[in-house]
């Protein structure tokens, strides 16, 4: 990742990078063009007016960036708001110091008028600074919420297309089609159906899908999946269809990963197989969903690795679509392991 797209703190944007700093030189330009333009009377005034607030902002803003490029280090060890106190402050601290400055230039300019504090020029400023870092902290904020929740639907679905990609998959997908062809002709179709829909959901650019769209993908992975393991995956569904919400809108690839990963790390390392349990419930203002695998015996390779990621996933995916309203647990036993979570309606 290059250094101008990188994170200084948090949610804030590379302050050290000369592109970022850039960036802020023209925004604090244009805000002082804007604030010359507020407070002029004549064009000689918003000519003068603009001189001098292009560099009292332009030296608050650039003094305070390099003070955070500098404090990135340390702020990174504390939570966003913490932060956002701290550069506050810093921006406060040097609007201060402008103020004063300002007062003593005009007392240099117009040694017939001295004044040695004005506390109306101070306060605006500080009140200004306070309002607009406020904002742009704000705004931050919500952009890198916003980058985080592309990134993780983006990563999710090249995860996803990832796993149809992988050559034992579609070996074994494509030689258990090609065996029904001679034997089953009808179900062969079917089955070619069903890897191809399952390659266009991974492919999807919505941002939601019903309920309805993703256990129809869901039901196609398990088809397929049963062609491969045959006997050794057995599905159990605990759901009410005259019950279920099948129009609420969800993110897309929430279930169907998490079944995949169910029987790619507790089915598949198993002899003999084993049950997998699928499990949607309408809870009311909520939905829950709960999948359930067998854990394979000691000494069998589970790829520990790949489910924890497929984890984070998960919960950074449900983080950012729903923040605090839904709720993910985890359970293990001697013997099972089951992933539950509840996400509101919308």
């Amino acid at each position: 990742m290059s250094k101008a797209t990188t994170k200084t703190i948090g949610f804030l944007p590379n302050l050290c990078a000369s592109r970022t700093l850039l960036q802020l030189l023209l925004a604090a330009i244009a805000l002082a063009f804007i604030l010359a333009l507020a407070s002029a009377s004549t064009f000689r005034d918003f000519f003068i007016d603009l001189g001098l607030t292009t560099l009292f902002v332009i030296w608050v803003a650039i003094m305070s960036a390099l003070i955070t490029c500098m404090l990135s280090r340390y702020l990174k060890r504390f939570n966003a708001l913490y932060s956002s106190f701290i550069v506050i402050a810093t921006v406060i601290l040097f609007t201060l110091m402008a103020s004063i400055l300002g007062i003593a230039g005009q007392n240099y300019t117009d040694p017939a008028h001295i004044q040695y504090w004005d506390t109306l020029f101070v306060l605006r400023n500080l009140i200004l600074s306070l309002v607009i870092s406020t904002v742009g902290l704000r705004y931050f904020y919500l952009q890198h919420h916003w980058e985080r929740h592309i990134q993780s639907d983006s990563d999710a679905k090249y995860t996803a297309l990832q796993s149809r990609m992988r050559p034992h998959f579609l070996f074994n997908s494509l030689n258990s089609i090609a065996q029904l062809t001679t034997t089953d002709p009808e179900q062969a179709e079917e089955s070619l159906l069903d890897l191809a829909d399952i390659f266009r959901s991974t492919l999807d650019t919505r941002d939601r899908v019903t309920l309805a769209e993703e256990l129809d993908v869901t039901t196609r992975y398990l088809r397929i999946e049963g062609l491969r393991l045959g006997k050794r995956l057995t599905v159990v569904w605990d759901m009410d269809r005259n019950s279920l919400p099948f129009d609420m809108s969800i993110p897309p690839l929430l279930l169907q990963p998490l079944i995949e990963n169910a029987i790619y790390h507790g089915i598949q390392p198993r002899k003999d197989g084993g049950t997998l349990g699928i499990s949607l419930y309408d809870a009311g203002n909520y939905l829950d969903i709960s999948v359930s695998n067998p854990i394979p015996p000691e000494g069998t390779t589970s790829h520990s690795k790949g489910n924890h990621i497929a984890q984070e996933n998960l919960t950074q995916r449900l983080k950012l679509a729903y923040g605090d309203r839904a709720k993910l647990t985890f359970t293990k036993t001697d013997h099972l392991y089951r992933v539950a979570f509840r996400i509101p309606k919308e």
